[in-house]
C-alpha cells in the first residue's frame, strides 16, 4: 500500500507517521508533502506507471501554497490520465459546510476526516476487515 499525505504543517506529518508506526499491523510506503503542487507534478510525471502511483491520497483543505479545494479541482482534471484509480480522503480541522461539501462534489473523495486523525479511523481506512 502506498500513501501520500499533503499537509503544510510539519507536526501533522509527525503525528500521522507516529500513528502509522504505532497502530497499524504493517507499515505502508508513505510520502509526505507540504505543497499540493508537488503532488500534482509527481502524479503527472508518473501517470502511466501504476507502480509509482499511490493507492490513497490524504489532503488537508487549509494550506497556504495550494489549498485542498484547488488540489481536488486540478486532480479531477488529471485523474482520467492516471494508470490506476486513487482513493482520496480530505483531512481538516474545519467543520465549515463549504469544506464538508467538497467531499460530496467529487466521486473520487471517499470521506472527510476531521483532524486529529484517530486510531479507529486510521485502522478503518488502512486495515479494513
Amino acid at each position: 500500500m502506498k500513501l501520500i499525505f499533503i499537509d503544510d504543517e510539519p507536526i501533522q506529518h509527525f503525528i500521522i507517521q507516529r500513528m502509522i508506526d504505532t497502530y497499524l499491523l504493517y507499515v505502508p510506503q508513505t510520502k509526505y508533502y507540504f505543497d499540493a503542487t508537488k503532488v500534482l507534478d509527481f502524479l503527472s510525471e508518473n501517470k502511466t506507471n501504476s507502480d509509482e502511483l499511490p493507492d490513497m491520497i490524504f489532503v488537508d483543505i487549509n494550506m497556504d501554497i495550494m489549498n485542498g479545494a484547488t488540489f481536488l479541482h486540478k486532480y479531477n482534471k488529471l485523474k482520467h490520465r492516471l494508470a490506476k484509480k486513487i482513493a482520496v480522503y480530505i483531512m481538516s480541522s474545519s467543520i465549515d459546510p463549504t469544506d464538508l461539501a467538497l467531499s460530496k462534489k467529487y466521486d473520487f473523495v471517499l470521506d472527510y476526516i476531521i483532524k486529529p486523525l484517530t486510531k479507529v479511523t486510521l485502522k478503518k481506512i488502512l486495515e479494513p476487515q
